[in-house]
């Protein structure tokens, strides 16, 4: 009697995960905003100066807007 106690009662059944609510972005390690000390994600939108800084060196350079976290504030490395 006591090993059919022991029996998982769960054998076939699995855990759904819904992939819709799941959000991944990057973030930069060890770099902070300086304002907060926050993390930076990337940014979708780009700044007038980052795509000024593109013409101009022809495509070499290749600037990415940042955003903190936390208070907002957009960054641009370059």
């Amino acid at each position: 009697m006591a090993i059919s106690l022991l029996q998982p009662t769960f054998e076939g059944t699995m855990a759904l995960i819904d992939l819709d609510k799941i959000i991944i972005k990057r973030t930069i390690l060890g770099i902070r905003c300086t304002a907060c000390g926050g993390n930076l994600v990337v940014s979708n939108r780009k700044s007038i100066a980052g795509r000024l800084a593109r013409v101009i060196s022809f495509g070499a350079v290749k600037p990415e807007s940042y955003v903190c976290e936390t208070c907002k504030k957009t960054f641009l490395l370059l």
